[in-house]
């Protein structure tokens, strides 16, 4: 086992142990040169048998050498874990995936050759498209898929919009990015069953301030695995409504400017569900054009139930 790897690929896990099987599962069957990565799972006090299936995982790659961490972190969160995710990894790079993806076989050598080749860079994000592995309800529109973790801004590298981020769930850094802006956010985020957010924009918008460029990388593409746990009304309404609060705390310290210009953009967001729902009304998509109301809607009632 190389004490010096390249990149610690971190994953964060709450309860997930049949999902975080599949996902080991598709990040060790890739081929990869040992001595440029770790796998660091941070548990974060699951309840099932999660330290069982990295066991399984550590016993099975330990003739191959590919080196697989174990860590529980106690304070609940996901931020907790992953700032604990940050200060136990070894490798000067670091990326956080998910603990419910796919690899494809470009993952790991997409982050790993980026990191390499561009070693002032700081910040970048990865494609991510979903997987469903229980049917898509008719009301789940495109412009929805973003709350299942969807994430491609096409198929060249770039650096990002001014106005977009990478998704946590597929996302990488330059670890002494850290002592600039310091780490996630621990008011922000999930924290076991809830369904806050922010975090990850959070720290984005940290890093931009800095005047530092964030990439984003089509090679280094995976899978989101969802079911129908999160395929509920109910449960995009609790997400929509942990984005809306997540969004007011987030923006506690800001300036009375920034704070104006966030309101004006989520009130033209829910202006502009309008003629996109009107498209799927005369398409006789009435479903996905009530959703995409009620999505919105929801968002603005999180923020302002906040104020």
């Amino acid at each position: 086992m190389s004490s010096n790897p390249t990149v610690s690929f971190i994953i964060c896990t709450y309860n997930r142990q049949e999902y975080l099987d599949d996902t080991l599962e598709s990040l060790v069957s890739e081929k990869f040169p040992q001595t440029q990565i770790e796998l660091l799972i941070v548990d974060n006090n699951s309840k099932d048998n999660t330290p069982a299936v990295v066991q399984k995982y550590q016993q099975l790659t330990a003739k191959d050498g590919k080196p697989i961490r174990y860590i529980k972190e106690r304070n609940q969160g996901l931020s907790h874990a992953r700032n604990r995710g940050i200060a136990e990894s070894k490798a000067p790079y670091i990326v956080f995936l998910d603990d419910d993806i796919r690899a494809t076989s470009s993952l790991i050598p997409a982050w790993v050759s980026f990191f390499e080749s561009n070693p002032e860079a700081v910040a970048a994000g990865g494609k991510i498209h979903v997987q469903f592995d229980d049917p898509r309800p008719s009301w789940m529109s495109h412009f929805l898929l973003p709350l299942l973790g969807y994430h491609d801004l096409g198929d060249s590298l770039k650096t990002y919009p001014k106005t977009k981020y990478p998704f946590g769930g597929n996302m990488g850094f330059k670890k002494n990015i850290f002592e600039q802006v310091a780490t996630f956010n621990i008011e922000l985020g999930r924290k076991g069953e809830s369904l806050n957010a922010g975090e990850e924009k959070e720290l984005f918008r940290r890093i931009r301030e800095q005047s530092n460029d964030i990439y984003y990388l089509p090679d280094a593409f995976l899978y989101h695995r969802v079911n129908k746990s999160r395929l509920t009304v109910d449960y995009i309404r609790k997400q929509a409504l942990g984005l809306g609060k997540s969004m007011h705390r987030r923006l506690k310290q800001a300036s009375t400017i920034q704070k104006a210009q966030n309101w004006f953009a989520e009130l033209f967001k829910l202006a502009a569900s309008f003629p996109l729902g009107f498209v799927y009304l005369i398409s006789f998509q009435l479903d996905k054009a009530i959703m995409l109301f009620k999505f919105r809607w929801w968002i603005w009632k999180g923020y302002n139930q906040s104020s």
